[in-house]
């Protein structure tokens, strides 16, 4: 397959044809972002198995800037699993959270800073939410992040590998970055999101019957984020496996 990019005709391998056909054809649905500009510095730059395992190194050495300063617990699994990949290494995640929190809105309806008021990765109460609600700290917002994990592969082909068993999965909202020095990120992430304002200009918009809605639905979208998550887990795991037993056929 031949794109033309920027004036240029340039010639996709079948790995590369594959990313940007899944481009072209889910781009309504935002689920695959490549630049189609950074291939060619992707070849260049590609890295070898010393290379990469030495910036994987530095990556997992390095110090947790999260709030939380360390990985999730409903995930220590999947992360530690990929890790161990000699292809992959986690820059970032989380397994799914509810948060309750509160933003300062200037006059010029900029956001100034936010202060979390409440957080949970497990199934959440009603009573919880309810009673950390204060909106004498600013507009509170009630907000369900599903599973986000970014993976920076090797190579285009475990990058894609990795891809497919995303979607496969559920998480359609899944995507490839190509950087402009050869770092190949993928994002695994769904559309499971809730995003509610509860608050605004002091005043509470919502009953504690809504509350209790809002906390059903939130507890419902936890749950599905969990049987995604272990799906995708199994998924990349037999993946894995089928390709490891391919390579181990050819060179008998």
């Amino acid at each position: 397959m031949v794109i033309h990019v920027h004036n240029r005709s340039i010639s996709l391998s079948s790995t590369e044809e594959s990313i940007y056909v899944d481009n072209f054809n889910m781009q309504r649905e935002k689920t695959l972002m490549v630049d189609t500009r950074n291939i060619d510095q992707i070849r260049k730059t590609k890295l070898t198995q010393e290379e990469f395992k030495h910036r994987k190194r530095d990556i997992l050495d390095g110090v947790d800037l999260s709030r939380k300063g360390c990985i999730d617990d409903p995930i220590q699994g999947l992360v530690q699993f990929i890790n161990e990949e000699s292809e992959f290494v986690t820059t970032s995640s989380c397994s799914g959270r509810v948060i309750l929190f509160c933003e300062d809105i200037s006059n010029s309806n900029s956001k100034k800073g936010c202060k979390w008021l409440y957080t949970n990765h497990e199934n959440v109460k009603e009573d919880d939410i309810f009673n950390s609600i204060d909106p004498k700290e600013g507009n509170n917002i009630l907000k369900y992040e599903p599973l986000i994990l970014h993976v920076q592969c090797r190579t285009l082909e475990s990058a894609k590998l990795m891809h497919t068993c995303a979607l496969e999965s559920g998480f359609r909202n899944s995507g490839i970055t190509l950087g402009k020095h050869g770092k190949i990120i993928l994002a695994v992430r769904s559309c499971l999101g809730l995003e509610v304002p509860l608050t605004e200009d002091g005043n509470v918009l919502v009953s504690k019957e809504y509350v209790t809605f809002l906390t059903r639905k939130a507890n419902e979208k936890i749950e599905e984020n969990k049987v995604r998550t272990q799906r995708f887990f199994l998924n990349l795991r037999s993946a894995l496996s089928n390709k490891e037993q391919g390579i181990n056929s050819g060179r008998k």
